[in-house]
């Protein structure tokens, strides 16, 4: 699996010719210890089993099983001394917008497994989704368009390219099917459902407001009294659901804004502390480094390429 930075337990994922989405075919017996990363990750054994570690559930996973690891989940795996495995990684952060898609993820977090056994129609479904996008993804030509026309403009030929939206078609189809048929899947934790759904609903509307105002200044207090909760109840159930704590959550959504101020914006480090909620640029630097792995100014000359300013990382006056 490509892989740009690893450190500590942060997988920073290199998508390679597409800029969102990454599938591998893993026939390596290497095992991969506890790690995360942001993109959504869909695993189906071909050819043997594998062994998936989420959070304290191991799930043995037989092969045509589908697995979807929910971003920013840790997760291990131990592999079989042979076998094969389509690994799929795909960033959500494009159709992030798209009304129902942090409910689904949300519902799915951290893991939900889906069997052939267990639930065969929707399996059956979900299998053949998930080999046209493999399918798609290894035979990308097909899927470049050179129409030998002019364009209105009579400029260059028009070429279109597919391959995005056929990949995010099929994952958002088989995230819809998880979500339709979450009763007949594997979950970790055990809850009634309607007891599970109010506490999807309530933390989905926490996790929603974060998410558009996280540059504001959010306390436990205030959203805990959102949904009525006390802050030790609200804290170990914001965990559970989200598979990190409360002020990591917020935090992570800071350096996510602040990762589109500096590539789209080209702003400042100190700017773009202050503009994420972040009064102090010292403390951005740090938080920022140990949720990307790198610096907001390595990271800002990433995304500018060779040309962009030089700029240090220090702590404004």
């Amino acid at each position: 699996m490509s892989v740009e930075h690893f450190s500590g337990y942060h997988e920073v994922v290199k998508f390679q010719d597409d800029p969102h989405v990454l599938v591998y075919l893993n026939d390596e017996p290497t095992d991969y210890p506890t790690h995360w990363h942001s993109p959504l990750e869909i695993l189906m054994p071909v050819e043997s089993g594998y062994t998936a570690h989420i959070g304290n559930r191991t799930f043995q996973l037989g092969p045509s099983d589908i697995l979807f690891v929910a971003p920013n989940v840790y997760h291990a795996y131990t592999a079989p001394p042979e076998g094969k495995r389509y690994f799929v990684l795909t960033d959500l952060t494009p159709v992030s917008n798209i009304l129902g898609i942090r409910q689904i993820l949300s519902l799915i977090n951290p893991t939900i497994l889906f069997t052939a056994a267990g639930s065969p129609p929707i399996h059956s479904q979900m299998e053949k989704l998930l080999l046209e996008l493999c399918d798609a993804y290894f035979h990308k030509d097909r899927l470049v368009i050179n129409p030998p026309i002019e364009d209105v403009r009579g400029q260059d030929p028009l070429r279109l390219d597919l391959l995005e939206p056929v990949i995010y078609g099929r994952v958002i189809e088989m995230l819809v099917l998880a979500a339709q048929n979450y009763g007949a899947a594997e979950r970790p934790a055990p809850m009634s459902r309607d007891r599970r759904q109010e506490y999807v609903n309530k933390m989905t509307l926490v996790c929603s407001y974060i998410d558009n105002h996280c540059t504001e200044a959010l306390s436990l207090d205030q959203m805990s009294g959102m949904i009525n909760f006390s802050k030790y109840h609200f804290s170990r159930l914001f965990r559970e659901f989200t598979n990190e704590s409360f002020y990591k959550y917020v935090n992570r959504k800071r350096v996510e804004y602040a990762c589109q101020l500096l590539s789209v914006h080209g702003l400042t480090v100190t700017d773009t502390a202050l503009a994420s909620g972040y009064s102090n640029t010292s403390s951005f630097i740090r938080m920022f480094k140990s949720i990307i792995g790198c610096t907001p100014l390595q990271y800002k000359n990433r995304a500018s390429g060779p040309d962009g300013s030089p700029e240090e990382d220090r702590p404004g006056p």
